[in-house]
């Protein structure tokens, strides 16, 4: 465990963005941290207790934990002789993979699936996860292509249970939402091939073919957020993986992620991340 102040650094022990931990021992804690990984706790048997960003969240055998990347969070108590499957993955490693925009939004919630609430759902998770844990200890011949499988199952169950439950609320935003996908969808293909340019909303309308009026609120109640914040967040996740996988001057990064200026870099970088690239840059080695 490597950590620096709250951050879990170094998680990955594999080539690939992809870590499992089988914890069972006795009444283990793990304290305060958060790390850039998408975090899924299987909780196998007996019970644990783990806060998320202040929310507290009690396991029982079977049950299941979502936890967003960024997310501060601890395990506060666990039981004699349980144990707790923990699969760390990064999403970001999933951006070339098309689609993986539609369930983004899913992904930034912190979601518990119960045996009892939800048993066909735990189930299919279950059986997902415990079949991800025999490949990697079995490690046979493309093991790493049937985790990345398995994990890409994983995402699609949450993201549809998330999905259904929305509709099944009967909220207008949440019909709107599932609609909107397939009409948004690209505009994330346009994002993605040029965020490095000058976007501007007018452009990104006009290439979808709505007025930016419409284009705003539609993509408002896809994604949860305005054109310009999904932006500058999309251009920041593309200047991470710069600043960990490649010693390029900030400045040339900046540029390259769309970025018109140093200035406006290290003010949006900051304002998403909470710190500035310098010293996630750092932070990362």
């Amino acid at each position: 465990m490597i950590l620096e102040g709250l951050h879990e650094k170094e998680i990955f022990t594999e080539q690939y963005p992809f870590r499992l931990i089988i914890n069972s021992i006795e009444e283990f804690q793990y304290p305060l941290h958060w790390h850039n990984a998408a975090e899924l706790v299987y909780n196998a048997s007996g019970y644990c207790r783990i806060d998320v960003s202040g929310t507290e969240y009690m396991l029982s055998d079977g049950d299941l934990l979502l936890i967003p990347s960024g997310e501060i969070h601890e395990i506060t108590e666990s039981s004699k002789g349980g144990e707790r499957d923990i699969i760390q993955f990064d999403i970001t490693s999933l951006d070339c993979f098309g689609g993986i925009n539609n369930i983004r939004p899913y992904m930034k919630n912190t979601v518990k699936i119960c045996k009892t609430a939800e048993p066909e759902l735990q189930r299919s998770i279950e059986r997902c996860v415990l079949d991800l844990i025999g490949e990697y200890e079995k490690k046979d011949y493309a093991y790493a292509l049937s985790l990345n499988a398995r994990i890409f199952d994983i995402i699609v169950l949450f993201s549809r249970h998330l999905a259904t439950r929305e509709i099944r609320l009967g909220t207008d935003t949440g019909r709107r939402k599932i609609a909107g996908f397939k009409q948004i969808d690209r505009a994330f293909e346009y994002i993605e091939k040029n965020y490095p340019s000058e976007i501007t909303l007018k452009d990104i309308s006009n290439y979808v073919g709505f007025s930016e009026y419409y284009f705003s609120r539609l993509f408002k109640d896809v994604t949860g957020q305005n054109f310009l914040n999904y932006l500058n967040s999309y251009r920041a996740r593309q200047a991470e993986k710069l600043l960990r996988h490649s010693e390029k001057p900030i400045l040339d990064i900046a540029l390259e992620s769309g970025f018109n200026s140093l200035t406006t870099f290290n003010r949006t970088f900051r304002k998403i991340k909470g710190c500035s690239p310098t010293f996630y840059r750092k932070a990362c080695l």
